[in-house]
């Protein structure tokens, strides 16, 4: 037998629902499910059913009613002692203690890795749900956990929502979150949501229409914007591209304004600064053809006007654009013409070695990153240069397998980030410490993803989430979750090809091609495979390893004896 309190009041034997008639049977029905694990006295129930009457009648009343549910839920099933009454029933017999027995496991379970598995059990949780509990019953307590089981419904969409964000599937959590809102249009969480997948959609037209929908919604109720809507909304009103395009309209209208020095105090090259800065944003965009001919065309310029400081620098914006779409070996070329001209200015540039031993780092050299770190001198002066200073020391140390040392330098430098005076790109930080933590078998490592993750969508920075994804993958392997690593390899593997970031691309499809080994199809793991090999040839990047029919080693992480993951932590160890 089953008995459903959700949607409709309802008593099923072998699959065939017959409706539980009259007002009274219906609360009565519904305290016994509520009071499901305790026997409840008849005064009590005689007090809920007629508040006020604790005449003889109405205890006979009572008994009627009883003898009329008995015949209805059949023998044995509603039973009684010296204590009163009680459903002889187990949680799993009725729809509204499945559900919340589901929706709160469901998401316990989901923390902290946020993978395939914490999906479909949210999933098969929000499928149990057939509408607001005690249709039509009025009782104090059934009030209450009407309330509590429609609130643990929306958090389940909720987190359903995120998780399907995370995946990459901003469609899926787009449809969630709309109908979020709209149903609770009071709900920001729901509303910040929706505005995610809006962006993640590559739907950003739409957003000004939306934020101007909850704005008169919540007017309307009475109620203000919270933090994280306005963050949302700032973010929206910020697009510092347009307002460097307006600001170049006016300084150098006809873009051909030539800069009389390299010093950036002198107005006339507030044309060069500029056109830097918006150089650095479509690069983060994945829009690197243009980043790259715009660092080009300034670069010619200046070199013609002898400039070579200012050449230096822009030089190693170059190696950043670069950097990005993972052409190495020229970005190491043009690191050395950068180094020479340099030399015969001041010759103090330590941050050309710094962003010389990144380089390094990422084509595994370690040696020589080392060495050209260790020429760079110690991470002091613009909090800039320490932050990168930190960062490629945390890189080093985790590709040399000292995690503990990488998860400290890699926190260090996201305290120097927050901390500085002035604006830094957090976004490769946090990204560092996700990484350091995730190698040192941490699974705090999965909240620092999900905090990139958010950073890369609400800033639209593409390669950023590209490189997230990915590295998230590896992350879902270790913890020996295939399933989730092969939809994030395929979301960062998507992402890197519309953005060009070819190094990214090679390494998301490496890790779809080991994600389909460990489930079993061998073909699509070696068409994978050729395929990385493909994306590392396209920009000259040194093979990782050669392609062959045999799978990756690879060591999943396995339970210690106490039954937990092993974990290492560092002694200023925090979340993002």
């Amino acid at each position: 037998m089953f008995v459903r309190v959700m949607g409709r009041v309802e008593v099923l034997h072998d699959g065939v629902a017959r409706g539980v008639q009259g007002r009274t049977q219906r609360a009565l029905l519904s305290l016994l499910v509520l009071r499901l694990r305790v026997w409840t006295p008849a005064s009590l129930m005689v007090e809920a059913l007629w508040p006020g009457d604790r005449s003889e009648r109405a205890f006979t009343r009572l008994h009627v009613q009883i003898h009329r549910l008995r015949r209805q839920l059949g023998h044995g099933v509603l039973i009684n002692s010296a204590g009163g009454y009680r459903l002889d029933l187990t949680p799993e017999s009725i729809d509204a203690w499945h559900f919340e027995r589901s929706a709160r496991s469901a998401l316990t379970e989901a923390a902290p890795t946020h993978d395939l598995g914490a999906l479909r059990r949210l999933e098969a949780a929000a499928s149990q749900w057939d509408g607001a509990p005690f249709p039509g019953v009025e009782l104090p307590d059934t009030v209450t956990w009407q309330s509590e089981l429609a609130d643990l419904y929306t958090r389940v969409q909720v987190k359903r929502a995120e998780v399907h964000l995370e995946l990459g599937d901003g469609r899926a959590a787009l449809d969630l979150a709309t109908q979020l809102s709209h149903e609770q249009p009071e709900n920001e969480r729901a509303q910040v949501l929706r505005m995610s997948a809006l962006q993640q959609t590559g739907r950003n037209s739409e957003l000004p229409r939306a934020f101007g929908e909850v704005n008169r919604t919540l007017t309307d109720l009475g109620l203000e914007p919270g933090p994280d809507l306005l963050a949302a909304q700032r973010v929206l009103a910020c697009s510092r591209e347009a307002e460097i395009r307006s600001e170049l309209a006016v300084v150098d209208p006809a873009g051909d304004l030539t800069p009389r020095s390299d010093d950036a105090a002198d107005p006339s090259m507030r044309g060069t600064v500029l056109r830097r800065e918006l150089a650095y944003i479509l690069m983060g965009k994945g829009r690197h053809s243009e980043a790259l001919s715009l660092l080009e065309r300034l670069e010619a310029l200046h070199s013609g006007l002898g400039h070579e400081n200012l050449c230096a620098l822009l030089l190693r914006d170059m190696v950043a654009v670069m950097g990005l779409t993972g052409d190495l070996r020229r970005a190491l070329r043009l690191l050395g013409e950068a180094s020479r001209l340099d030399e015969r200015t001041t010759g103090t540039d330590a941050m050309l070695r710094i962003v010389r031993a990144l380089v390094l780092t990422h084509m595994r050299r370690l040696r020589r990153a080392a060495d050209s770190l260790t020429a760079s001198g110690e991470p002091v002066g613009a909090r800039s240069r320490q932050l990168m200073w930190w960062r490629v020391r945390s890189q080093i140390d985790r590709r040399a397998g000292r995690p503990r040392d990488a998860v400290a330098g890699a926190l260090r430098a996201w305290d120097i980030g927050r901390a500085a005076d002035t604006e830094v790109d957090l976004g490769p930080v946090l990204l560092d410490v996700a990484c350091s933590m995730r190698d040192a078998a941490d699974a705090d490592c999965f909240a620092w993803y999900r905090t990139v993750l958010r950073h890369a969508h609400d800033a639209v920075r593409v390669p950023l989430a590209a490189s997230a994804h990915s590295s998230m993958a590896k992350a879902h392997l270790l913890w020996g979750s295939p399933e989730t690593a092969a939809v994030h390899s395929r979301a960062g593997l998507e992402l890197a090809q519309w953005s060009g970031c070819w190094l990214f691309a090679g390494r998301a499809a490496a890790r779809l091609a080991e994600a389909e080994q460990q489930l079993g199809d061998a073909p699509a793991a070696l068409r994978h495979r050729h395929e990385a090999q493909s994306f590392y040839r396209r920009v000259d990047f040194p093979s990782p390893s050669p392609v062959d029919d045999a799978p990756p080693a690879h060591a999943v992480l396995t339970p210690t004896a106490r039954g937990g993951w092993p974990r290492t932590r560092s002694q200023d160890h925090r979340r993002p």
